[in-house]
């Protein structure tokens, strides 16, 4: 016997006694003014910085002339991952499953330390604009116009469909021309993000920023007040469920143990804070190493309070319609749309509250696609125009390129708004592979950058085939997963309490409610049958595809090194440029035997070897009468790096001495 109470009878009130066809709710004037403030504001900051920078290079205009202040960057950082799809997606996730996701968020700490202490130092000594520019000196030009391209498509793909999910969403529950919505928000973004530079991109991050998470502390604290309070909201997802966090089940098929949450998530996360260039751009447009730090750093405590808040929100929504599923009532067509169908219904007793809402949505698409836009123009400028310019043997002056930086910047997004268009005759479930394939592409990228930062055995030709293959193998496995594997049933959901409240809709509508509801639940159940043919690897957990894909280009890379090494020979240590290596490296195969270091650009010396060479160097002056420290707490004297006690010679002539 289920018992309901007058809050839970109130908050489904408006949704059952919705007719088919008709909006839960629309926006007022005053909530299109305030999202044209919002978007206003954005265009004004970059106005302010097309003024400023009128004359700027390439380089300023898209490394900010590296003299970017910390909290500005730390703000552009959290805003870069905080997509629309984040926004949207994730209290669904805590509707239709549990609350288990929320424990992702906690790979953040070792992916910020690992990030600040190895990648964030060994790029800012590289001092490259692009980060594509270091697999080419490391490899080959081939694996860097290879790794530049993929990096283009799935921006592109991703930014069309973080441009497209919001407005549809929008569309479906306000009533929001789509045409509306795309074109809004593709020419603002594109305008600053193209005449401003990275400077305008940062800064409109940090305002957007601060008003997604003002949109979604809204929604909390209306909705658990309609509630009678968030200990309200919390007692309810319990009982339905949703309330779980570990499952200690160390199969990979899992799809939310500890182990993918911790080890998975935390290399998920690498994929975007070590091996892509958005991310690694805004590390390199602070000058000093300790200030890309502390930026990083001041953004952890930021992403966690966003992610929090946005789970948050994901059990107010379940705590609202857990007895009126507007799902299977046919009032959104995808539960990513729930979250803005809360909003229309219980936020708009205060004209401006959705205006808020659609501002905070906006807003978390300006910020992912103009971080998206900017990195965009700087791989097609460093690592196609470039290129092209050095064959040719004509490149233009540094203005003109700053020029033409801005140009890049404009088709870019261009061709963004025309994919968000082109998004609406996919489908769905093209959509969901799109998503997936983003999350896959990190896998390969992050492999590669391993393979040339702390494996300098690997030659060229192994970079090479081990990127493809883990491209493939990791779109094989994900597409297959998602195509071919059951949607898993949600639970604990139900159009109950519509039973009982009457719905002032004619009968043919009645009819048409009650069919859709049953065909709905039968769809449902049919997509939760067991696929057991199907091959075992498309079980993986999602979670697992970015550490995954980086395995297989480490195995294929290090396996087709050694084939083709048999021939041509192995890398000497001299045939590898020092500073393309971590320091790191040597100091954990210092403990290997000597033909491992070998291979690993280390050598040994006997110790008489050792003390002739620093006294014949102190003898001769060479730079020995003061000790020097590099990062890693190295003493150099002269050309000899001296670790642990032991030293070792810089020059190619000391590698014969084996």
């Amino acid at each position: 016997m289920v018992t309901y109470n007058n809050i839970s009878l109130a908050s489904c009130k408006a949704v059952c006694e919705l007719c088919p066809g008709e909006l839960i709710g629309t926006l007022q004037t005053v909530d299109y003014c305030l999202v044209v403030a919002v978007l206003l504001i954005s265009v004004l900051i970059g106005i302010y910085f097309i003024y400023k920078e009128k004359n700027a290079t390439a380089d300023e205009m898209l490394m900010g002339g590296r003299d970017i202040g910390i909290f500005p960057i730390a703000m552009s950082l959290m805003a870069s991952c905080m997509s629309t799809i984040f926004v949207l997606g994730t209290p669904a996730e805590m509707y239709t499953h549990d609350t288990s996701f929320g424990l992702s968020c906690l790979a953040i700490f070792p992916t910020t330390v690992v990030t600040c202490h190895v990648f964030i130092p060994f790029f800012h000594k590289l001092d490259f604009t692009s980060a594509y520019e270091y697999l080419e000196r490391r490899f080959n030009r081939a694996v860097r116009i290879c790794a530049s391209i993929i990096f283009m498509l799935n921006m592109l793909l991703y930014m069309g469909v973080v441009l497209y999910a919001p407005s549809l969403a929008l569309n479906q529950v306000t009533g929001l021309r789509l045409e509306l919505s795309i074109v809004c928000i593709g020419l603002v973004c594109t305008f600053y993000t193209a005449l401003g530079g990275l400077r305008a991109v940062v800064w409109t991050d940090t305002f957007q920023t601060f008003v997604v998470m003002a949109g979604l502390i809204a929604i909390i604290v209306v909705g658990s007040r309609d509630l009678g309070g968030f200990g309200e909201v919390w007692d309810i997802a319990n009982k339905g469920g949703r309330i779980q966090f570990i499952d200690w089940d160390p199969n990979p098929t899992t799809r939310h143990s500890i182990w993918a949450l911790i080890i998975g998530s935390f290399f998920g996360q690498l994929t975007i804070y070590a091996a892509n260039q958005t991310m690694i751009q805004r590390y390199l447009a602070i000058k000093e190493i300790k200030n890309s730090q502390k930026a990083l750093y001041l953004s952890l405590p930021l992403t966690l309070i966003l992610s929090t808040v946005v789970c948050l929100v994901g059990l107010v929504i379940y705590a609202t319609y857990h007895d009126c599923d507007p799902y299977l009532l046919d009032m959104v067509h995808a539960r990513d749309q729930l979250l803005p169908f809360l909003v229309m219904d219980k936020l708009t007793f205060l004209p401006g509250l959705p205006g808020l809402f659609v501002a905070c949505l906006f807003s978390a698409s300006l910020s992912s696609i103009s971080s998206g836009l900017n990195a965009l123009a700087i791989v097609i400028l460093e690592d196609i125009l470039k290129l092209w310019w050095e064959y040719r043997g004509n490149a233009p002056s540094p203005l003109w390129q700053g020029r033409i930086a801005k140009l890049l910047g404009l088709f870019a997004g261009g061709l963004v708004i025309g994919i968000a268009f082109l998004s609406q005759f996919l489908g769905q479930t093209v959509l969901q592979i799109m998503l997936s394939i983003f999350g896959m592409v990190g896998g390969p990228l992050l492999g590669l950058f391993i393979s040339g930062i702390f494996f300098p055995f690997i030659n060229s030709t192994g970079a090479l085939c081990g990127l493809i293959a883990s491209a493939v193998m990791a779109f094989w496995v994900g597409v297959g997963g998602t195509v071919l594997l059951p949607v898993p049933e949600v639970m604990h959901v139900s159009t109950e309490m519509c039973s009982i409240i009457q719905r002032n809709c004619s009968s043919s509508s009645n009819s048409t409610i009650s069919s859709t509801i049953s065909s709905t639940i039968a769809t449902t159940t049919q997509a939760t049958l067991s696929s057991e043919d199907n091959l075992w690897i498309y079980h993986l957990s999602y979670l697992w595809y970015g550490l995954f894909a980086t395995l297989i280009s480490l195995i294929v890379g290090i396996l087709v090194t050694f084939i083709t090494s048999c021939c041509l020979g192995f890398n000497e240590p001299e045939d590898v440029d020092a500073d393309l290596i971590h320091r790191l490296v040597d100091r954990v195969c210092c403990f290997l035997p000597v033909t491992c270091q070998r291979v690993h650009r280390l050598e040994k010396y006997k110790d008489d070897f050792e003390l002739a060479t620093v006294n014949g160097a102190m003898n001769h002056g060479f730079e020995s009468s003061e000790t020097k420290m590099d990062d890693f707490g190295e003493k150099k004297l002269g050309g000899v790096i001296y670790r642990n006690g032991q030293s070792k010679m810089k020059s190619k002539e000391n590698f014969t001495q084996l």
